[in-house]
């Protein structure tokens, strides 16, 4: 096809569009959304989006034009949302309102609160307090902390969403192996989890075409947080990239952000030895000090030495919590540590 401005035909028959937001708090500021044709002699003359973007009228903007510019009719559009966070899910909501048909694991909604998104919900209070006492952020341990989630949890309550994650946009649910036939393409959903317990990815297994989503990055490690006991989200991780790796060599892997992944080992092994040498740093840190809460490990860790004192900080800070929990429930899953409640707080030791 003719390039535009606007489209990249990064393979044939695959258009890539850039969308960038400049406002969003939590450092992503760029993502690649990736449209496929369909022809009316398959899938009923349906085409194919891989996410929509930040939510924000640019962005939107960009995308119709992208659309029309391909001469594809919202309602004829089908969506696959590769997880629920906002550079992925921001426009679902307007897009299913223009009639497109949304698709996403739902799995993604499994949990209200989780120290990184939040659902406005009664639900959601009962379990944010029940996450923080559980990593040791309580009134008596930790007031200060405390009352910066609490003061965000009010924010947030009145005024609507943590922007992180996106909610209330209807979809129908993908499982592992579902078939998405677009154009000359036809892809399997394929879990990844990791990144978030639900994240799904596309592959065609005859082209030898993996859309990734968020699970590998040119030269940059993907958050893998959790707040939840024994979802082995990290042990997903190394699992997939370990896939990855020495069974997809030769493929073409598609990244959400930046470019078509180049050198494949090279970026899995360093995104592993990443988190590897994190996961070394808690053990080490557990020698000398035993007995502690994922907040206490998380501040040691990476270098954390007073309160949030800002919604930047306060993400940051919520992020290393996260981070933290999914490295002390790697060690745990392989028996390197044990896990021990107390008054609903967890507290960590090696074994």
């Amino acid at each position: 096809m003719e390039q535009s401005k606007l489209i990249k035909e990064i393979l044939p028959g695959i258009c890539r569009v850039t969308l960038t937001d400049n406002t969003i708090e939590q450092g992503v500021s760029e993502i690649q959304i990736f449209i496929i044709k369909g022809s009316s002699q398959v899938h009923d003359g349906r085409s194919l989006m891989i996410d929509t973007g930040f939510n924000n009228a640019d962005c939107l903007k960009k995308l119709e034009a992208a659309l029309t510019e391909l001469e594809i009719k919202p309602e004829k559009l089908d969506i696959f949302l590769t997880h629920r966070h906002h550079d992925h899910c921001g426009l679902a909501g307007r897009f299913a309102e223009k009639g497109a048909r949304l698709f996403m694991n739902r799995m993604e909604e499994r949990h209200p609160y989780d120290c990184l998104a939040y659902k406005v919900s009664d639900e959601s209070v009962a379990a944010q307090k029940k996450v923080l006492y559980s990593c040791g952020i309580t009134p008596d341990l930790t007031p200060e902390v405390w009352n910066s989630f609490r003061n965000i949890s009010d924010r947030v309550q009145k005024h609507g969403e943590w922007v992180l994650a996106i909610w209330g946009f209807p979809y129908n649910d993908v499982e592992s192996g579902d078939t998405f036939n677009y154009g000359n393409y036809r892809f399997e959903a394929f879990p990844l989890k990791g990144h978030t317990y639900g994240q799904m990815g596309l592959k065609d297994y005859n082209k030898k075409i993996f859309f990734t989503a968020d699970q590998l990055i040119h030269r940059v490690s993907p958050i893998v947080a959790t707040t939840y006991p024994d979802e082995h989200l990290l042990q997903g991780f190394f699992d997939s990239l370990r896939h990855i790796k020495e069974d997809l060599s030769d493929w073409t892997i598609i990244p959400s952000h930046g470019e078509i992944i180049e050198d494949l080992r090279s970026d899995v092994d360093k995104t592993v030895y990443s988190y590897l040498n994190k996961i070394t740093d808690v053990r080490d840190l557990l020698k000398d000090f035993n007995r502690l809460t994922t907040q206490k490990i998380s501040e040691k860790i990476y270098k954390i030495d007073h309160p949030p004192k800002d919604d930047d900080e306060f993400f940051l800070y919520k992020m290393t919590v996260t981070k933290t929990y999914s490295l002390l429930e790697y060690l745990y899953d392989i028996k390197f540590v044990n896990r021990e409640m107390i008054n609903g707080i967890y507290y960590w030791s090696l074994k």
